[in-house]
């Protein structure tokens, strides 16, 4: 890593108004956009653990921690006593449970190239399961995005996602220029709602015919069913997603730990 990458590492970690996400996960999103983009290559080396600290600004146990975060999404290879390098090698989609990511980044991280097709975005009346999860009456109005995810073409993941962030009409206007890409993105950017955290429940289902014909599979096909609510920086929920993952494609990992004996 040259002078150059250490600056911008450091601007978008400390850049002013930037989200109050965790030091740790600042640091990951940092050097994940890097990987992504091309900017670190693949198979190089990271500066030394004191090195790349020091010029970040950050203290050595909080640059281990987000090393590991990136080495659990397959993104950095530790190698110890060696070094720790940028992966090459193309990886599985592997979705960690510890940390948020979008679809858009998980798809990239694999080197494959992330589209949508059958976008649709609607006014709609909340069920009651989008109510209970956004904390509003049933019947309230929600902007409702529907969105098939893909990977080099390929169908990989559909989607419900209900959002409310202002009021109804203002919401919908807004979110009617979504493009279909980065959701995360375009509320952060685009609706000045970065998302802070969420809460997720995976349940194993089988492919009904409706949703087998969207991801081009066989009818009672294995899914992976994802129930998201994304909170703001406040803890309001402003987000409800409902995806169905190909379960061939999508894996979830999570690190647990033990108790000291």
């Amino acid at each position: 890593m040259d002078s150059s990458h250490f600056q911008e590492l450091a601007a978008k970690i400390w850049a002013p108004g930037s989200p109050r996400e965790d030091l740790v996960q600042r640091v990951a999103n940092a050097l994940r956009e890097q990987i992504l983009s091309g900017k670190l290559k693949g198979g190089g080396r990271l500066a030394p653990e004191a090195v790349l600290a020091r010029n970040l600004s950050i203290s050595r146990p909080t640059l281990r921690e987000a090393i590991r975060v990136l080495a659990r999404e397959g993104l950095l290879d530790v190698r110890h006593g060696v070094g720790t390098f940028i992966a090459s090698e193309p990886k599985p989609i592997l979705g960690s449970l510890e940390m948020m990511r979008s679809m858009t980044d998980l798809i990239r991280s694999v080197g494959g190239e992330p589209s949508v097709a059958d976008l649709e975005i609607d006014l709609v009346a909340a069920s009651p399961a989008v109510a209970g999860a956004l904390g509003l009456s049933a019947g309230s109005e929600v902007t409702h995005i529907s969105r098939v995810r893909l990977i080099d073409g390929a169908p990989l993941a559909f989607s419900h996602e209900y959002l409310s962030l202002a009021s109804p009409e203002e919401d919908f206007q807004t979110l009617s220029a979504f493009d279909g890409s980065s959701l995360y993105e375009f509320l952060r950017t685009a609706c000045g709602h970065p998302i802070s955290h969420s809460r997720v429940l995976i349940t194993a289902v089988a492919a009904d015919a409706a949703i087998a014909k969207r991801l081009q599979l066989k009818r009672n096909a294995p899914l992976l069913l994802v129930r998201e609510t994304h909170f703001d920086l406040n803890g309001r929920p402003v987000l409800y997603a409902v995806s169905y993952h190909n379960s061939e494609v999508v894996e979830f990992t999570s690190l647990r730990t033990g108790r000291p004996a």
